[in-house]
């Protein structure tokens, strides 16, 4: 039995701001953007070579999956190589190793020249365009994006599979209390271990060079690479002002408290939460079953 992820994400192209607002920003519904950064030189003069040659020698912290906690995000990049030789990693066939929340301006901050914000919205959270980067095959496991906001993911480079799901799935996710994870494999879901998850449905869609995925606040997503490539993110507010408080309630409370308790009782507070996880994924469905 599959997960019910069969429905598309709609594309559309030349929307206006008023539209993009009314359709999609206001009642919060993910839609791909196409061509939205068709005139920004970024699209073309971003490439492997040229990254190589102006911030080959850079180091960076990667990650692999080895190194993910199922309850947790791993804060620290437990990697560290040359930027040229991660591209070269990622280009040269199937690799699980990523880069993200890369901060290229910092590196390089004449790239800014290359790129702008969309007029799609009004709402940018201007200072965090972040980069992404993967090898083929490589995956981001499942979860919400910890500061509640609005993301415009533009592809620049290969194909990515993106699964999304409300929040309003939260708990039949087994979203593990404390923080934005879940342990449920969307390619291959246990129904036996997680049986909540016959009530979910989610959307499905491949992001192409050129195409701006927004995601609407607290939304699930899952993506795997299908070709080594790269993205940038660029971050709004949530037209909603509780989103924001959730946001930064979860940054500022949530996470440090869970770090907290972990240092204090180690393998027992997992412990706990991943009951958690199961008893409130069970209450929701008993609601279900009344209703």
């Amino acid at each position: 039995m599959d997960l019910n992820i069969e429905h598309p994400v709609p594309i559309v192209e030349n929307i206006s701001h008023d539209e993009f607002r009314s359709i999609y920003q206001n009642p919060q519904k993910p839609v791909i953007l196409r061509g939205l950064w068709k005139d920004y030189p970024a699209t073309s003069k971003w490439t492997i070579d040229y990254f190589k040659k102006e911030m080959g020698n850079i180091m960076v912290g990667v990650y692999d999956a080895g190194t993910e906690k199922a309850d947790r995000s791993t804060k620290a990049a437990p990697l560290k190589m040359k930027f040229g030789d991660y591209l070269d990693a990622i280009t040269s066939g199937p690799s699980d190793l990523r880069l993200f929340l890369f901060n290229i301006l910092k590196h390089k901050p004449e790239l800014r020249k290359d790129f702008d914000y969309p007029p799609i919205t009004s709402m940018y959270l201007k200072q965090l365009p972040f980069m992404f980067f993967g090898g083929k095959d490589s995956v981001v496991r499942m979860h919400q994006d910890m500061d509640f906001a609005n993301v415009f993911l533009t592809q620049l480079k290969g194909k990515k599979l993106v699964v999304l799901f409300s929040p309003k799935y939260s708990r039949f996710l087994y979203r593990y209390p404390f923080n934005v994870h879940s342990s449920v494999d969307v390619e291959h879901p246990d129904f036996h271990k997680y049986p909540a998850l016959r009530f979910v449905q989610g959307q499905t869609c491949i992001l192409e060079p050129g195409d701006t995925l927004f995601m609407p606040s607290g939304y699930w997503h899952y993506i795997k690479y299908l070709e080594g490539g790269y993205a940038i993110n660029q971050r709004a507010l949530s037209p909603h002002p509780a989103h924001w408080f959730r946001g930064f309630y979860n940054v500022a409370v949530l996470s440090n408290l869970d770090d907290l308790m972990r240092s204090m009782m180690g393998e027992s507070w997992y412990q706990y939460k991943l009951g958690q996880t199961y008893a409130r994924a069970n209450n929701a469905m008993s609601h279900l079953s009344t209703s």
